[in-house]
């Protein structure tokens, strides 16, 4: 392979100084991403050497060097070492306030925690990437970190506020004349007309976003847009306009080696022909999508296929065939879902290394200052962040145990299938996941609660405590629960979202935990310059020794009652943030009362 003229340069003897000579490999690493990664993986890898020589080593070359081959390793489907690369880059860049290279570290690392399925910190992490951009000042950075911000709300739901921030990116991104960060702006916005089932305006974008792809020669990006646009046509009911889109992806697939597009296009195509009803053909490309899925081992995909290729039996009367791909497709989705909560897991673990790192590096610049009282809330919260750790490690593995139990009994029973008592197993299974989903969104709010400041404000406490309800609906509904509540509540301070998520945790804990039927009694009582909320069940009460322990930290003799010790210790963490405290009295044998404590306002306004 040949050189350009600036790769030439960084080969002949040169005066230039150390760092100067690892600035110019990170430029040329970084101009090469996309057009040459094993050559750019190279110069990174060579930036970071010499960078890291010698008894002080070069930072900022580091941390270049280091984001570098974090975004190569995703761009290769190696997640858990981008998300390790790319946590000690942004650490890096956070302890020479580089908040610019910072907030696209930060940002970088939301898509990963986002593709692994931790929506909720990829969401916290994007808006801190958002307030670093604006922090910078660099208008293509904030414009960037919009578009990606956007997209992980368009796929939480938030459809509207998605689109709203995609086209603020996308205004801002024409402005600065940025093309590369235009089309995916435009390919986001189609994606969110998809979703929306506006077919039309969908094309429109991505056409847009097509066309500007070939422009900048980004063929990664051509050959999505191209699969985007066939499924536009497909859900809009033009079959011929739809393959000849995706036939067009899956020969850029190929010729370029994108082996993951290419198994999901053939996915594509095979769907699109059984639509139309030519099982043959579909069977034959569904058969060379799966040979490709499985030559790279993407689960997901081969899942899917499988999925297909059932129903592709199924229509033509081949039932044993069709129950075994049914088969094979619960088998996949299992082991594909188990690898997603393993790298969930280990993500987590490794963000919680970085944050300690982090603070280890604080306090090491705090002992300097005298703030003794800093230095040790620093101290207290990397022993909370290692209970943290093994608490995500225990609680996710052992649901997950349970879910693979119900899978193969799942499996070993799909040849009845319609049978009720399958069914009842796949919702057990459902459940399971549910739980698992809950405890990783417990420990995210966690996090939120300790990382974030917000600012107090009047609380509209009946809207809160009804949302709180309406999450609630399945469980209330399941234990057929009666709860009673006053029609006015007393005006106090606080954060809506957590002070919903308070109440849902104590409302939970009384339901679950009360007779038969709970009977759920709310109230407040106003207590000087506080206000005392409170939920009371008609459950077995809590032995005095035990109520002690209930508010602790990651302790599972924190809980009387089972349950994986979370739920209370994130009560008393939002409650005391908020200005509040948390209580609890209870005789055994006469029910529990659960209360906290807000500041009350002082003006006016309902509740």
């Amino acid at each position: 392979m040949g050189y350009d003229s600036s790769e030439l340069d960084l080969l002949r003897p040169t005066t230039l100084s150390r760092e100067g000579r690892v600035d110019r490999l990170n430029d040329q690493a970084w101009a090469l991403l996309h057009s040459d990664p094993q050559r750019s993986q190279s110069l990174a890898e060579e930036a970071g050497q010499v960078a890291s020589a010698g008894e002080a080593p070069y930072q900022y070359g580091l941390a270049y060097s280091l984001l570098i081959r974090s975004i190569l390793a995703w761009d290769q489907s190696r997640y858990q070492e981008a998300l390790e690369l790319g946590l000690q880059a942004a650490i890096l860049f956070d302890v020479l306030g580089e908040r610019g290279k910072q907030a696209y570290t930060v940002n970088h690392i939301a898509g990963i925690h986002y593709f692994l399925g931790n929506s909720s910190l990829a969401l916290e992490l994007g808006y801190r990437a958002q307030r670093l951009a604006e922090m910078s000042g660099d208008p293509p950075l904030i414009a960037s970190v919009l578009n990606d911000t956007g997209y992980m709300l368009l796929h939480l739901g938030d459809r509207q506020a998605a689109l709203a921030q995609l086209e603020r990116s996308l205004d801002m991104h024409r402005q600065l004349n940025c093309k590369h960060g235009e089309a995916q702006a435009l390919d986001s916005i189609g994606k969110a007309y998809f979703l929306l089932g506006n077919y039309e305006q969908a094309l429109v974008y991505e056409q847009q976003s097509l066309a500007l792809d070939r422009e900048i020669a980004y063929p990664r990006a051509e050959a999505e847009a191209l699969g985007n646009i066939g499924k536009i046509y497909r859900a809009a009911g033009e079959p011929e306009q739809a393959l000849h889109y995706f036939e067009q992806s899956l020969a850029l697939s190929r010729e370029r080696g994108y082996r993951q597009f290419e198994a999901a296009t053939l996915l594509d195509i095979g769907r699109l022909v059984l639509d139309q009803g030519k099982a043959g053909q579909a069977l034959l490309t569904l058969e060379q999508a799966r040979e490709v899925a499985e030559e790279i081992g993407s689960k997901p995909v081969l899942a899917e296929i499988h999925a297909a290729l059932a129903e592709v039996y199924e229509s033509t009367g081949h039932l044993r065939e069709s129950l075994e791909h049914y088969k094979q497709f619960h088998t996949l989705y299992q082991d594909a879902s188990q690898e997603v909560f393993s790298f969930r897991v280990r993500s987590l673990e490794a963000t919680h290394e970085a944050e300690k790192a982090r603070q280890r590096a604080e306090i090491y610049r705090l002992k300097n200052v005298a703030l003794q009282r800093e230095i040790e809330e620093r101290e207290k919260l990397i022993a909370e962040l290692d209970a943290f750790a093994h608490t995500v490690a225990h609680d996710l593995k052992n649901p997950l145990s349970v879910i693979i139990g119900l899978s193969e009994l799942v499996a070993d029973r799909l040849r009845e299938l319609r049978d009720e008592e399958t069914a009842q197993l796949a919702d057990d299974q459902l459940n399971m996941a549910f739980k698992i989903v809950r405890i990783v969104d417990e420990l995210l709010l966690l996090a939120s609660v300790r990382q974030e400041s917000v600012t107090l404000s009047a609380l509209k406490m009946g809207l809160i405590v009804a949302e709180a309800m309406s999450r609630l609906s399945r469980q209330i509904q399941q234990k057929g629960a009666e709860i009673s509540m006053p029609r006015s509540w007393p005006v106090a301070l606080g954060y809506a979202p957590w002070v919903e998520e308070v109440w849902e945790n104590l409302l939970s804990n009384a339901i679950k935990y009360g007779g038969s039927p709970p009977r759920v009694e709310l109230g407040a009582t106003p207590e000087g310059d506080q206000i005392r909320f409170w939920v009371k069940d008609n459950g077995a009460g809590i032995a005095p020794e035990a109520q002690e322990h209930l508010f602790a930290e990651f302790n599972r003799k924190a809980t009387h009652r089972g349950g994986h010790g979370l739920g209370l210790s994130i009560v008393r963490r939002i409650v005391e943030k908020l200005g509040g405290s948390v209580g609890v009295e209870s005789t055994p044998g006469q029910g529990s009362t659960f209360s906290f404590t807000l500041p009350a306002h002082r003006g006016e306004g309902p509740a």
